[in-house]
């Protein structure tokens, strides 16, 4: 299972970042693009990853991972963000 906000362990130490598909359309089309696994394989990972969509909202921060590089500046920036609150 996954955490939730901000661990108690950790508190305020700790940043939860989900990064998600735009879609489980599009999460299955990478899949399936790649060319790399099985079909038997991207419906369990299909279904992992439904389920796992459904803690999104447990996490201090949610980045759609509709474009890699932008995907990658959001959590740069969200990160240097967390850190300089210290």
């Amino acid at each position: 299972s996954f955490p939730t906000r901000r661990s108690s362990d950790l508190g305020d130490r700790a940043l939860s970042v989900f990064i998600q598909p735009p879609s489980v359309e599009e999460l299955r089309c990478r899949l399936e693009g790649r060319g790399t696994d099985a079909p038997e394989v991207i419906e369990s990972r299909i279904a992992k990853a439904e389920y796992e969509l459904g803690f999104a909202s447990q996490f201090d921060c949610v980045i759609v991972n509709d474009d890699l590089e932008a995907a990658k500046a959001e959590a740069l920036k969200v990160i240097k963000e967390f850190l300089a609150e210290e």
